[in-house]
């Protein structure tokens, strides 16, 4: 699977362009053209970098330097890189501080565009969740997620996950409340799997089994029917939708054989 970048810019030249050039250079690409959707695109297709127009002496600027700042004051890593004014560097200093990996000034040089995309992919790939991570452990409801390790516990006893599980979990434990569809997983997950949408509910279901086995009936991951899942650590949704949620993911797993993790 190619990685897919988000276009988020109200120029539709400057998108077509963009889109092109990306596209040439290998990867999926989607467009946007109102910066305030920003937020409902991430969460349901979940790209691997997202390239957003700025310019905080035109009226789209504020919202756009917003949308970003919203990301990062929710904990999201996802790599931005923001196009600006030429020539301006206040605009370019405040993109910076609000989270921008890069910034770039328009008008832009789309093979320059294409370089930068390659590099902060680069370095975000040095630290993907399959790898160990230094962030301190996650706790919740007794359990304890170790990234350096990679090891869950309960009240100090090991619960085995494998390695896809662990890297759900990891990815929930980064944003929880967080709409995750399965695109978005899949991409932050395993990309190369043959069929994203069957093999992501048989993850979910194996790890709300490695918890359920381990906590009793405590339930954690919630089903949002049709648009993906949600981690709730200190939130169990009711019983009826977490039967109804297992159930699902039972047959999907039933049906499934190619999907068995790493």
């Amino acid at each position: 699977m190619k990685p897919f970048i988000l276009v988020v810019d109200s120029d539709e030249a400057c998108r077509d362009l963009l889109r092109t050039s990306l596209q040439k250079g290998g990867y999926d690409v989607s467009v946007l053209h109102d910066v305030k959707k920003v937020a409902r695109r991430v969460a349901l297709e979940r790209p691997a970098l997202m390239v957003i127009a700025g310019g905080t002496r035109r009226s789209g600027g504020v919202p756009a330097l917003q949308a970003l700042q919203a990301l990062r004051t929710a904990q999201d890593d996802l790599p931005v890189i923001m196009l600006g004014d030429a020539d301006d560097a206040i605009e370019r200093i405040v993109a910076l501080e609000c989270g921008a990996d890069d910034f770039i000034s328009k008008p832009f040089n789309a093979r320059e565009v294409l370089l930068r995309v390659h590099t902060v992919l680069r370095r975000v790939e040095q630290h993907s969740l399959q790898d160990p991570d230094s962030r301190a452990p996650y706790a919740f409801s007794g359990f304890s997620l170790d990234f350096a390790s990679r090891r869950l516990t309960y009240h100090d006893a090991q619960v085995p996950l494998t390695q896809n599980e662990y890297a759900l979990l990891a990815l929930f434990s980064s944003a929880p409340g967080r709409l995750f569809s399965k695109e978005a997983i899949v991409r932050r997950v395993n990309a190369k799997i043959p069929d994203s949408n069957t093999c992501v509910s048989v993850w979910v279901y194996r790890l709300r089994l490695r918890l359920r086995q381990a906590a009793g009936a405590c339930q954690f991951i919630e089903t949002v029917h049709g648009q993906g899942f949600v981690f709730r650590p200190d939130q169990a949704p009711p019983r009826s939708a977490a039967i109804g949620s297992g159930l699902a993911s039972m047959q999907s797993e039933q049906t499934s054989t190619h999907c068995s993790a790493a």
